[in-house]
């Protein structure tokens, strides 16, 4: 296919199926568009896989600069607009500190000129592949999924008149504005694609409109303004201090721009990352978010939309390199991962679990670009990978869940393997995938930890988050897997658009798992190299992966001190996992119904009992959440002031570095 066709497919292609899916309201056709356009795009995504590298400037470019300015107005005036009506005066001053200090700097400073002085407008580069397979694949899928789940959604709530074509609209233009974000070179439509995401991420999180979605949804759109302020200030300083070419991605990261000059734009860069990202103290917008219908966790807020504030950060790794810019984005981030593991175990609601997991492994991403060796690069990226596919998957199957028990309370899931199997089994693979070997994210967190002793604090963070990890994990999955004798029975039924994807993406888990070495060598390496230069991490043997430079304890590397070697972890695990099975059997005549000293309602069967006054009372065992030490209201007033204090430090120190003093 031609280099313009992929580029127009990966970008345009959304949004020309977004209007389609608007306008033609009924609800097999927006399917067929759906499934055709996320087929294009998985196929698209891979054919640049294919191909490589390239570059790509578009025809008729000053149309599109035009185009893209005049855009970039519409959405800061319609935030304006929402400040006002929504009488949230936060929402109004960062739309604010955002077209006013655009509006000076590309008409009043003439920094419309840059756009004529970057050239190529899109870099696509082994990155920018890894973030467009992860976009048009997990994200196509989750479109898919959300065929059905829209429908239900709407059922159960007694929605009268549709809103699907409106929340297909967003969800599907999401899609190529993220490849736009994560192709754009040029800051100018990088900040255009970034916007765009915000305003779509305000959308579908205020998708249901009752007062907690729109009040939540104006959260996330003030924060994230934060950071678009970021950006514009980060322009008009590279601007001012060395030119309008400076404003490409391409030449920030080369080593052309003096580091002096750098320290600050990069900083502010890192720091509207940081905000996508959902990094503390920005952490309540995405936390805010998990009302939102399911589709709109698992894409924008898990995925795919805050890996655009790691992709950034990971991006920009080389300009601060050896800096101690790079110290202190490696604690900010290794900061975030402890403290959202150790929230996790406190929350009984599954999608608030999966939103602080997903905040700890993005803060663990950005760690590791800010400790920037080839090692933490590599276990960067391969995160990026394994995360999206596995959270994916778990967010998915919290949605699945809801329509099944039409709870999102980890309480109200105990006995699912009853009432839902494959349901049930699927979800336990997504959590086993989380923090057990032989899955991929282990994999990744074991490199992370591997790379983080060049700076200790971040090691031992790290540590401590890892733990944590384990514990809220483990105390969902017990949820899941109690089956109290004889209650429930199986009420599980799926339509294809629900296990289709929820099954391409378990074979992705065990299919990267399995094949993380090919994964490394065809995809990942090459991507590291975009990065970081100074040396290859890792090496793929027979079996797995092997960090270079280790002492092998045989003549087989692929055993060597410091390697994962990938069939020999999955034939334990399948072993681990048989076991129970061939030995420990329990027999039918051996159960018997729970007595809790009462009648029980409607037979044996049932899981409901009278109690006083022939009140029926349902059976009821409760987990144990730490409440009192774990609790947001006890760590939340020590997290706010320690990751704020970082941050401050964090611009402290490139300010005392630009002044010489450092």
């Amino acid at each position: 296919m031609d280099y313009n066709w992929m580029m127009a497919v990966a970008i345009l292609l959304p949004v020309v199926a977004a209007i389609l899916v608007y306008i033609l309201r009924q609800y097999h056709v927006r399917g067929i568009i759906v499934v055709v356009t996320a087929i294009a795009l998985i196929i698209n995504s891979i054919l640049f896989l294919l191909k490589g590298s390239q570059t790509f400037t578009p025809a008729n470019a000053q149309l599109w600069d035009t185009v893209v300015t005049v855009l970039d107005y519409l959405i800061l005036l319609f935030y304006i607009y929402a400040g006002i009506s929504l009488k949230n005066w936060l929402v109004l001053i960062f739309a604010l500190t955002q077209i006013v200090p655009l509006a000076y700097f590309e008409f009043g400073m003439g920094g419309k000129a840059a756009l004529e002085a970057i050239n190529p407008t899109f870099v696509v580069d082994h990155l920018a592949i890894v973030m467009t397979l992860v976009i048009s694949i997990v994200g196509s899928l989750i479109c898919i999924w959300a065929i059905r789940y829209m429908y239900d959604h709407e059922h159960h709530n007694h929605i009268e008149k549709s809103r699907q074509p409106r929340f297909f609209f967003w969800l599907v233009l999401f899609l190529g504005a993220m490849n736009g974000l994560v192709f754009a070179n040029n800051l100018i439509y990088l900040y255009f694609f970034w916007e765009v995401t915000t305003l779509v991420c305000f959308q579908l999180i205020a998708h249901d409109l009752n007062k907690e979605a729109v009040n939540n949804a104006a959260r996330a759109l003030w924060m994230n303004s934060i950071g678009g302020t970021g950006l514009i200030l980060a322009m008009i300083y590279l601007f001012v201090k060395v030119g309008p070419d400076s404003l490409s991605v391409a030449k920030i990261i080369s080593g052309g721009i003096a580091p002096a000059l750098l320290l600050l734009p990069v900083a502010l860069l890192c720091f509207t990352g940081m905000i996508k990202a959902a990094q503390m103290p920005f952490q309540t917008w995405l936390l805010g978010a998990m009302v939102a219908p399911t589709p709109v966790s698992a894409l924008l807020h898990s995925s795919t939309m805050v890996k655009a504030g790691v992709y950034l950060v990971v991006r920009l790794a080389p300009a601060f390199a050896g800096t101690k810019l790079g110290i202190m984005v490696a604690l900010v981030g290794a900061f975030t991962f402890m403290a959202a593991s150790g929230l996790a175990i406190s929350q009984t609601t599954g999608k608030r679990v999966l939103a602080y997991s997903t905040i700890a492994n993005l803060g663990l991403i950005i760690a590791c670009a800010g400790i920037n060796t080839p090692l933490s690069i590599s276990a960067a990226i391969l995160l990026i990978i394994f995360h999206a596919v596995s959270k994916g998957l778990m967010f998915l199957c919290a949605g699945t869940i809801e329509h099944i028990v039409w709870s999102r309370e980890i309480e109200d899931m105990e006995g699912l393997a009853a009432k839902a199997p494959m349901t049930t089994a699927i979800t336990t693979i997504g959590v086993l995938s989380m923090f057990l070997p032989p899955f991929g994210m282990l994999l990744a967190k074991w490199l992370a930890l591997e790379a983080s002793f060049t700076i200790p604090l971040a090691g031992i963070l790290f540590v401590i988050a890892s733990a944590a990890t384990i514990v809220f994990w483990a105390k969902w999955l017990g949820r899941l897997m109690q089956v109290l004798p004889k209650l429930g029975s199986k009420i599980e039924s799926l339509s294809l658009s629900y296990t289709v994807p929820l099954w391409v993406l378990v074979l992705g888990i065990f299919g990267l798992g399995l094949g993380v070495g090919p994964v490394y060598e065809g995809l990942v390496k090459n991507a590291v190299a975009n990065v970081i230069a100074s040396g290859q991490a890792l090496t793929t043997s027979a079996t797995g992966i092997v960090v270079n430079g280790v002492t092998a304890v045989s003549s087989n590397p692929s055993f060597a001190v410091g390697s994962y070697p990938v069939w020999p972890l999955f034939v334990v695990f399948a072993v681990g996992i048989l076991i129970p099975f061939i030995f420990v059997a329990v027999k039918p005549g051996e159960l018997r119904p729970v007595y809790l000293c009462g009648e029980q309602v409607e037979g044996a069967d049932a899981d409901e009992w009278y109690s006083t006054a022939d009140a029926k009372t349902k059976v009821q065992l409760g987990g144990f959440y730490f409440k009192g030490a774990l609790s947001e209201a006890a760590l939340n007033p020590w997290t706010y002031t320690l990751s704020i204090a970082l941050l401050v430090i964090l611009f402290g120190v490139v300010f005392l570095a630009i002044g010489g003093a450092i």
